[in-house]
């Protein structure tokens, strides 16, 4: 017993030196996130588009696209300068190659590539002026995209020249509610547009399901009017039975009353009860039936 607890000292004893070093994650981090971040940048490069030299290129646009993904990678200039060759095709791939020998740098070919390819004010002027937005785009792609053709035209334009090209090419119907709030800025433009995008889209969400209840009213209420033409049609038919058999069952006199000359004949020979109770009649003359006293044809021999 004493060797078990002596064992059982010594064990916890070795046990209670051991110090165990926690995992520092200043030391997993770093790696993790350098690994994240090539794989970013290798997605970044494969993605990058191609720039041809096509009049429906913009070589400014492409140019910074190109400039955000290469300074993302961390790429030197020297660097970009040999990576950009991999993303020219078609007629630039042809002049960087022409003039490779005069385009010792980075900057230089960027400044070159400009010269060479950007449009001329009047086709930016009217590329600009042809944006308009889509039935289906919303106000925030029209917006930023003419703030950028704007900028392309003219760097320094004024806010109520930026505006006006913003309003033409606006939908329209939102062009009025705009132009009711009177913007000011670039900015405020967009947030009243956006405003206003918002109120027709509820007002259109309330639309469709108005006319889904609209069109559903019709079947439920021909369903009511068949069930209260169900209720309606026997006591429509009892009413005319009871009529029929309350004047088929009326007394008829016992005397021949004078009539007036719009009595028909045809209802008296029409009706079986008139018929029958002609039939019936006694005379109290000749005690006879089928006939009255005023018109027994025995009166005269009595």
């Amino acid at each position: 017993m004493l060797d078990i607890d002596s064992t059982y000292q010594q064990e916890a004893q070795r046990l209670s030196n051991i110090t165990f070093e926690p995992l520092s994650d200043s030391e997993l981090s770093p790696t993790m996130e350098q690994q994240a971040l090539n794989t970013l940048a290798k997605e970044s490069l494969k993605n990058l588009s191609k720039f041809g030299g096509g009049d429906h290129e913009d070589v400014v646009k492409w140019l910074s696209d190109v400039e955000e993904v290469f300074t993302r990678t961390q790429l030197q200039s020297s660097n970009k300068y040999i990576a950009v060759e991999s993303y020219l095709t078609d007629s630039a791939e042809k002049w960087f190659r022409a003039n490779k020998s005069t385009i010792p740098d980075w900057s230089l070919f960027k400044i070159e590539l400009v010269k060479a390819y950007k449009p001329s004010l009047h086709q930016l002027l009217l590329k600009m002026e042809q944006r308009m937005q889509l039935s289906n785009e919303c106000v925030m792609d029209y917006y930023c995209d003419k703030i950028y053709l704007c900028s392309q035209v003219d760097p320094e334009m004024s806010f109520p020249m930026i505006i006006h090209y913003l309003t033409k090419g606006l939908k329209p119907s939102l062009i009025a509610h705009v132009i009711r709030r009177n913007p000011t800025t670039p900015n405020a433009f967009r947030v009243f547009a956006q405003d206003e995008e918002k109120i027709l889209l509820t007002l259109n969400g309330f639309s469709y399901a108005t006319t889904t209840e609209h069109y559903n009213y019709p079947i439920d209420n021909i369903d009511l009017d068949n069930q209260v033409n169900i209720i309606k049609r026997p006591i429509n038919v009892n009413n005319q039975s009871f009529n029929r058999q309350h004047y088929q069952s009326a007394p008829q006199p016992l005397m021949n009353v004078p009539t007036t000359a719009s009595s028909s004949s045809f209802n008296r020979a029409d009706d079986p009860y008139r018929r029958s109770s002609s039939t019936s009649r006694q005379c109290y003359a000749c005690h006879g039936f089928g006939h009255i006293a005023q018109y027994c044809p025995h009166r005269k021999n009595m």
